[in-house]
This record gives C-alpha cells, structure tokens and sequence, in this order.
C-alpha cells in the first residue's frame, strides 16, 4: 500500500504538469515567473515531500503535504462554491484541484505508521475514532458549503457567516458525539478493569489456597505471581523455565527431582507472554514405589527359592525312581518309567515358568519343544519327527494339565505307534472359535485295544480337568489322531 499510494502521488504530480490548464500554460512559458501561479507552488510542494518520503523524514514531509493539501481543497471549495472571487493568478480549475486534493491523500497515505499522522492509523480508539471524523467532517463541510451558496440570497446574513457559523455548530456536535463514544469507551474500560481485577483476585485466591506450588512466569523467566507453597520451596524459576518452558510451545512435564529429602514433579505450561510452573509433592508416592519395589524383589526372591525347592524336589524324586528302576522286574519297570515321564514333565513345565519372564504365563512352543527333546532322548526315538504348531501363552492353571496330556499322548505314540522306531508326531495347539483345541496325530500303526490303559485314563482325566473331551479318530490308512478341545481356566485363589 505504500508504494502504490508513492506512485500515484508521482503520477498524479506529473499529470498535474503537463495538463492544460491555463495556470499549467503560464508555468510552462519561460516569460513568466513559475512562482506566480498557486498551482506552481503546490506541485514544488509536493515534489519536496516525495523526496523527504524518500530519505525517511516523515513527519517534515507529511506536514508539507498536509499544508499543500489544505491549500488545494480550499481551491477546490472556492471553484464548487463560488464563495469569493480569486486573484487571476491565484485560480486554479476544479479538475487541478481535486486532482492535487488525490495527491495529498496519497502522499498522506504512504507511511501510514511513521511521522504526525500514525495517531490516526493506529489501531487503538484514538485512531479509529480519528479516521471516523476526518470523512465526516470533511463531507459536512463541503455540502454545507454549497447548499449555503447557492441559497444565499434568502440568508439574513452573508454567506461566508453563516457558513463560519454553521461550520461552528458541526464542530460542536462532532466533538459532543466524539465525547460521547469516548465516555462509552471509557465506560467499557473501566468495567472491563474492574472484571479483571476482580478476576485477577479470583485467581490468586485459587492459586494461593491451591496444594501444588504454582508461579507466573513472563517472557523472560521472571515471576509475576508466586503463590505461598512455590516461595516456601525456594526452587530456581529461572532453571526450570530455561529446562522446560522457553522456544516450546506445548505443556512439558518436569521430571521429578530433589529439594530438602523431598521429591517434587509437574508440568511447565506455556502460554503467548510467558508461562507457569506446577509443582507437586510426590514424596509420599516415592516413597510407597520405593517400598512396592522393595516388596516386589523380596517376593521374587521368595519365588526363586520356592521354584529351586521345587526344582531339587522333582529331582530327588527323579533320582529315587531312577534308583528304583535298577531292582524292579519288567512289569514294575515300565510302571516306574511312566510315573519318571510324568515327573519329569511336570519339572519341564516348572522350568519353562522359572525361566520366563512372567510366572504367571507359560510358552508353550518352547515347554512342548523341551518335553519332546526329553521324551525322544528317553526312549532313544532319535528317528521320529516333531513337528510343533503352537505360539499361544497359557496361564498356569491350563498349562500344567495340558502339558501332562501332551506328555501321555506323545508317549504313547513312540511306544506303540512305530514299531520300527520312525515316523512323525504333529502337535498342535491352536485358539478357534474362542475356545482352544489340541490335536496330536502320528502316522504310526494306530490305537489298538492294549494301548487303552492308565495313560489314556488319565489324559480323560485332565481333559476333563480342562472343561474339554477326549476325541480319538483312527485313521483308515495309518495313524492315529487325537483332538481335544478344551478352555483356559481361570486363577483360582488359594487359602
């Protein structure tokens, strides 16, 4: 805008120039004096302006073009109204002066925020109050002015009083409608001052009677406002708004650190001048997470040894069937090796918890994936396949029971499904219509009659224990396949 309104100016001016008027023609003969002539000394005038614009001395060039302004709307009144005659060499046509009127509006109009007029361009009530009456005031003028000149002959006083007069009144009513607005505006103010303040007393009750330690910080850091617990801590503002507070513009939480044994976290909040600081006591909760993780190692502890009892007690069981085995005929034998399967599955499955993260769910491809290595270096069935579908977690309660029935029945397809000691084994655990389902198949000789002893008993047994049902389907060309679909069951509390 400022550049635009420079470039008219210079237009208008060198439009101004080469018009042709009869006050340009006598500017432009060399035989007369170029000072003669209003219109001469209006465009030097206006010249000087745009060089003072150009090196920056507003208020020298917006005075100059006021003044020049001024002379050439009273030209442009003069021609409108016929108030008085002119001297000849002061006329000026009505075309030239508003044409120079245009000139001053825009030499006015190039820096609007420097020099005498930035009171009327700024945006306070001053300003708007300013850019309100100066059209007013002008548009009163002139129409008044004309209607008085061409009425004047029915006017009891001559038309340059009356127009002074009622140039008067306008003024008069202008200024009581300005003070009017003023006192409206003052009103506001002073309303709005007394909502602040007692919005501000508010505030200061809350954040005083408030547990956390709060402060008010401005731009720079400094505190506007500190309630009492923030002064009885005596913490460094000035560290924790550099920490947390300056160049980001969204809330930072504060770590929690230490003043005088006592542990203290928050947020820093920035606002558009500054921000605020909350702090809170956090000791107690510090010290209860202190004591919780203290509890939590002792426990941890307590397990460890509970899984290493147990652990050294399956073992000393093991060891005394393996002792057992030694003496025992045939018939005792095989009785002692299923109850060692049996035990040292259980232990498999106690490893596989102690050896997780959690004790309370068991993995099941790796517990599955130990108990067969065990069973095939057991019963030297080196030559057999296992194949393992399974990456469901368990919980403890569904885990144990699962794994014995896995046991019994990987068992008994090594003893009786390969009679040449090779073959393959699928072991399947999987979660299907939200329930969960496992399925052991080989490709062995299948069940025969014999094989329906205390291992199948059992495996009934646990899937019952399981909610589930014992499916057993032989296949017409060769296998045996076994599927039980069963349910997790829920932790139950003990006494």
């Amino acid at each position: 805008m400022k550049i635009t309104s420079l470039i008219l100016a210079v237009l208008l001016i060198l439009l101004q120039m080469s018009g042709n008027c009869k006050c340009m023609q006598g500017l432009l003969n060399l035989h007369l004096p170029a000072a003669c002539t209003i219109t001469s000394t209006i465009i030097a005038a206006y010249a000087i302006a745009v060089v003072l614009f150009t090196i920056r001395y507003y208020s020298a060039a917006q005075i100059i073009s006021y003044t020049a302004g001024t002379v050439a709307y009273a030209s442009f009144l003069s021609n409108i109204t016929g108030i008085s005659e002119t001297l000849p060499q002061f006329r000026v046509c009505i075309t030239s002066s508003a044409m120079m009127v245009f000139v001053a509006v825009g030499l006015l109009s190039t820096h609007p925020s420097k020099g005498v007029v930035e009171p009327i361009y700024s945006h306070n009530i001053g300003g708007y109050t300013g850019r309100m009456l100066i059209p007013i005031i002008i548009g009163a003028v002139t129409i008044t002015s004309f209607i008085i000149i061409s009425s004047k002959r029915y006017l009891p006083f001559s038309a340059e009083v009356f127009i002074a007069a009622l140039n008067l009144a306008l003024i008069i009513i202008i200024i009581t409608f300005t003070a009017y607005r003023l006192n409206r505006v003052d009103a506001e103010r002073i309303k709005n001052q007394k909502r602040m303040e007692r919005t501000w007393k508010f505030f200061r009750k809350v954040v005083e009677n408030l547990e956390e330690a709060i402060a008010v910080l401005d731009k720079n850091g400094e505190p506007l406002h500190i309630n009492t617990a923030m002064k009885n801590l005596k913490v460094d503002l000035k560290k924790l708004w550099k920490e947390n507070l300056k160049n980001k513009n969204l809330p930072q939480p504060i770590h929690t650190f230490k003043i005088d044994e006592r542990y203290f976290t928050g947020w820093a909040i920035p606002l558009d001048e500054g921000g605020i600081i909350s702090l809170m006591d956090v000791t107690r909760l510090i010290e209860i997470q202190e004591d919780l993780r203290a509890n939590i190692t002792e426990k941890e502890a307590i397990l460890r040894e509970l899984h290493h009892r147990v652990k050294n007690n399956l073992q000393i069981i093991t060891s005394l069937i393996n002792i057992q085995l030694h003496d025992a005929d045939e018939k005792a034998r095989e009785a002692l090796l299923a109850i060692l399967t049996r035990v040292k599955a259980m232990a498999i499955i106690q490893e596989s918890i102690y050896s997780a993260e959690t004790y309370t769910m068991v993995n099941m491809r790796s517990c599955v994936s130990r108990l067969t290595e065990h069973l095939r270096s057991l019963f030297n069935a080196h030559n057999i396949n296992f194949h393992i579908n399974t990456d469901l977690k368990l919980n403890l309660e569904t885990a144990m029971p699962l794994c014995l029935i896995i046991n019994e029945l990987v068992t008994n397809s090594i003893k009786h499904a390969f009679p040449e000691n090779k073959g393959s084994v699928h072991i399947e655990v999987k979660e299907k219509d939200s329930e969960y389902h496992l399925r052991v198949a080989d490709d062995g000789v299948g069940l025969t009659d014999k094989e329906e002893g205390t291992g199948l008993s059992l495996v009934k047994s646990l899937a019952q224990q399981l909610e589930g049902e014992l499916r057993i389907l032989t296949k017409e060309d060769r296998g045996t396949e076994v599927i039980i679909p069963f349910r997790e069951l829920e932790y139950k509390k003990r006494r």
